[in-house]
């Protein structure tokens, strides 16, 4: 049995409510986290959200509560951070989960799309690692930071271009508060999902390279909290400032569009 160290843990999810139509990553990062044995503070801007998830992890043994909080309001957070800090006497694990593109051509996104979206992805992640931080300093324990990036942040985001850059402002926060928080045994890592959609639960098992996105098969809401759970454990505790990508290996396509159709042509290369 591999224990991820996580019996006991103090654990913060923000955004972890679950949207219908909505891939679920907070929902189930929060889930995964209680399930290794941490209590979660459950954080959602939505009461009824943030009590729904509170209910599905103590049906199912776990130790989670909610707190109420827009992440995108700096003193919300640092009032969210408190409460939950307060209550489960510290924090070890951060998570942070929110997160939505708006779509539109390049050439046609309003002020508002540009600022709502840079808010709403990564305006808030700053804000959340900030006083997790402090937390956790104050500490003198360590503990994890985790924020959820996207593939986007790393390839081209064609009509959703704040979207794309808000992420690589993530993947470049996670750099930073890794390089400042690393003396006081802070680790900052990010995950970056790609094309889940709503979810990928439904795909067939032991189907793979079935579509021409994803070499191997589309990622799931189960892989991207695997991977949530992977970096907040004590199996990356030599882990920080990383980026790891849960995307069926679209990110890493062949950019010449080869195939083994066209291959003999230039076999005698």
């Amino acid at each position: 049995m591999i224990d991820l160290g996580l019996e006991r843990k103090r654990a913060v999810v923000a955004g972890a409510g679950y949207i219908p139509g909505r891939a679920g990553h907070g929902r189930m990062s929060a889930r995964k986290l209680a399930d290794a044995g941490a209590t979660v503070a459950c954080i959602d801007i939505d009461e009824g959200r943030a009590r729904g998830i509170v209910a599905e992890i103590a049906a199912a043994g776990g130790k989670a509560f909610p707190v109420i909080a827009d992440m995108t309001d700096r003193g919300q957070v640092h009032r969210a951070l408190d409460e939950a800090a307060e209550a489960l006497g510290g924090i070890d694990v951060c998570v942070d989960i929110i997160g939505r593109a708006t779509w539109d051509r390049a050439e046609s996104f309003s002020e508002a799309d540009w600022s709502w979206t840079i808010l709403n992805n990564v305006t808030h992640v700053f804000f959340l690692f900030q006083a997790a931080g402090q937390h956790m300093i104050r500490q003198g324990t360590g503990g994890s930071l985790v924020a959820l990036a996207s593939a986007d942040g790393i390839a081209a985001a064609a009509y959703h271009a704040p979207y794309g850059a808000a992420k690589a402002g993530v993947i470049s926060l996670v750099k930073t508060f890794a390089d400042e928080l690393g003396r006081y045994g802070i680790r900052v890592n990010a995950v970056a999902p790609g094309n889940v959609g709503s979810g990928n639960e439904d795909q067939p098992q032991g189907e793979y390279g079935v579509n021409g996105i994803n070499p191997l098969a589309a990622p799931r809401s189960r892989d991207v909290g695997n991977a949530v759970l992977f970096l907040s454990s004590a199996l990356a505790e030599r882990i920080t400032g990383q980026t790891l990508v849960v995307d069926g290996g679209a990110t890493i396509r062949s950019l010449w569009g080869m195939t083994p159709d066209v291959i003999d042509q230039y076999r005698q290369y």
